[in-house]
């Protein structure tokens, strides 16, 4: 049996054991990297093949929510939308009935704002600490744990699980009150999605007209045009190594999951009466695209999409 440690000092608390909920594409690499610290971990995820990189490790795999309450005071959850993390905690028998009080539960997970709101209440009336904390840098962030993570929730909570988040992340950056992580999310992968239509244009446009897209590269990657997206998701085989083209646009970041964010974006402006013309469009683009059974590749396959060899 592991017993949990935890010691205080100066308001901060170091803690050995966590529960970590959803083992997908960013959930996989972020939980190794909690092993790699010497983390104490206890697994859950309800699809069962994403154990697979944990048998030969020290991580504990639980059946349920039980066994994953009794050993950890910490949670961390990375689900793919509201929805999932609604069921999580408020479901039937959700995980909110079986965590003991004082417990910190953290949302890495890109959720919109009325969810994150809601769970954040019902944490508070049950006495868990909440926080949400989406992050940015795809699966290649993960891997290295150079992840951005943006923190909304009470700023005690937030330093006191800032030595956790570092594990993940190389950018800690506390927002403010309950959602202003997923705000910021919402708006930066708005930005995301908007620059790689705007990166998938220029690159085709320049190729119509016989340029290399090799040499157009070595020009916009250090001039004004020059973005994260396209120095890090380029949709253009064989010039840059973390490309998706590589891979036939293998997800590091699924179409349908930018679709989901430019949606909650889309909603967050509606909600304040903000025309956003250029997030409508690229939410109308990858709405289309998904639409073509396309969903589950790489956000920067767009390129396909948009112009016909």
């Amino acid at each position: 049996m592991i017993i949990l440690k935890t010691y205080r000092k100066r308001n901060f608390f170091k803690v050995q054991n966590i529960s970590f909920i959803g083992l997908g594409a960013m959930g996989t690499p972020m939980a190794l990297n909690l092993l790699k610290k010497k983390y104490n971990l206890f697994l859950y995820d309800i699809n069962t093949k994403n154990y697979k990189k944990f048998y030969k490790s020290k991580a504990k795999i639980c059946n349920n929510y039980t066994d994953l309450s009794s050993k950890s005071d910490v949670f961390i959850s990375m689900l793919p939308d509201g929805k999932a993390l609604t069921n999580l905690v408020l479901g039937k028998n959700g995980i909110i009935n079986f965590i003991k009080k004082d417990s910190t539960f953290i949302d890495c997970s890109s959720v919109d704002y009325e969810t994150t709101l809601k769970i954040s209440d019902a944490f508070t009336k049950n006495s868990i600490k909440f926080i949400d904390a989406p992050v940015s840098g795809g699966v290649s962030g993960a891997e290295q744990a150079t992840l951005t993570i943006m923190v909304g929730g009470k700023k005690n909570t937030y330093n006191d699980a800032k030595e956790i988040l570092s594990v993940l992340g190389k950018n800690i950056i506390y927002v403010g009150k309950s959602g202003s992580g997923q705000i910021v999310k919402a708006c930066n992968n708005m930005m995301l999605g908007i620059n790689m239509i705007g990166v998938s244009e220029a690159f085709t446009l320049a190729s119509k007209y016989g340029i290399s897209q090799k040499t157009f590269f070595e020009i916009s990657s250090k001039s004004s045009g020059s973005s994260w997206a396209m120095l890090n998701h380029l949709p253009i085989k064989g010039i840059i190594k973390t490309a998706a083209a590589n891979n036939r646009f293998k997800p590091g970041y699924a179409a349908k999951l930018i679709l989901k964010d430019l949606s909650i974006a889309k909603q967050m402006a509606k909600k304040i009466s903000l025309n956003i013309f250029m997030g409508k469009k690229a939410f109308d683009l990858y709405n289309s695209f998904c639409r073509k059974d396309k969903n589950n590749l790489d956000y920067s396959a767009i390129i396909k999409s948009l112009f016909k060899k």
